[in-house]
Parts: structure tokens; C-alpha cells; sequence
């Protein structure tokens, strides 16, 4: 019986091209949107929130939506989306951080619905990458795969 069609099955294949091949490529650029968009001024508003006590727009919108104690769940919301963002661009412990983050992407799907933002498809794009990414984990190309994070045993390559 044919076990393998095509080239040589022992010739040793590019690291690069496998980072097309699974979701590395979705992590990572999730990741640097998330860092960019959401997560680097979060956190700077956060600590100018705590240290130098100027005043941040997330309280009172996390007040306003009826959040409770806003005052410390919007800077633990800036830090949770901080640690994701650099969790997933660099693939360590993805599926654990994607864990954290989903509380923090449906609460927000929620209130952006009642609010009639046109956020919304943000929060339901955010939500499906990290479906994806707690089901699939890092990819090929990422911390976790290098020491074999969540990989489930054994190595079947030996």
C-alpha cells in the first residue's frame, strides 16, 4: 500500500512554511492588533489611573453599565487584556490566557449589544479567535510548541 504521495516524506520541511499551515498566523496577528488597539493604552490609562490619580473613561463606563467595584475591574481588565495580547504573540501558554480572556470578550460583546456600538463586530471577531485559539492552542511556530506546552503526553515524532 501507498503510506505517503507526494515528495520525499524524511526531507525536513521549512519551520517557515509551517507557520502558514496552522494558526500562528492568526494568533500573532491577533495579538498585535489586540496589543495596539486595546491593551498598550489600557494599561499606561490604568497606571496613570492608579499612581498619578488622573481620571480614566473606562470607570465610568464600567460604572455606568453597571459593573460592580469599576474602580478595580477596569484596570484588571487592561491587565488581562495586556498579558493576552502578549501571550499570543508570542504563543506562550495561549490556550490558559485565551481561558482568562473570554470572560473579558463576552462581558463586552454584552454591553456593546445593549449600547448599539458599532464595536460589536470587534468583540464577536475577538470572541471567535479565542474559541479558536482555546480549541486549536498556539500553532507551530510559538513558545508553547518550542518546550511542548499542552501537547498532551508523549511525542509521537521519536
Amino acid at each position: 500500500m501507498i503510506e505517503h504521495i507526494g515528495g520525499n516524506p524524511a526531507a525536513a520541511e521549512n519551520p517557515l512554511s509551517s507557520l502558514f499551515k496552522t494558526v500562528a498566523v492568526l494568533r500573532i496577528g491577533t495579538g498585535v492588533l489586540l496589543m495596539t488597539r486595546h491593551a498598550f493604552s489600557g494599561a499606561l490609562e490604568a497606571y496613570r489611573f492608579f499612581w498619578k490619580e488622573q481620571p480614566w473613561a473606562w470607570v465610568p463606563a464600567f460604572h455606568e453599565a453597571g459593573l460592580p467595584y469599576a474602580h478595580l475591574l477596569a484596570p484588571l481588565t487592561a491587565v488581562i487584556v495586556l498579558g493576552v495580547a502578549f501571550s499570543w504573540i508570542s504563543g506562550f501558554l495561549t490556550r490558559l490566557f485565551a481561558v482568562f480572556f473570554l470572560p473579558v470578550v463576552i462581558t463586552a460583546l454584552v454591553l456593546l449589544q445593549k449600547a448599539g456600538s458599532p464595536m460589536v463586530e470587534s468583540a464577536w471577531l475577538y470572541l471567535f479567535i479565542t474559541v479558536t485559539l482555546l480549541l486549536f492552542g498556539s500553532g507551530a511556530i510559538s513558545v508553547d510548541q518550542l518546550f511542548r506546552l499542552g501537547g498532551g503526553g508523549s511525542n509521537p515524532r521519536r
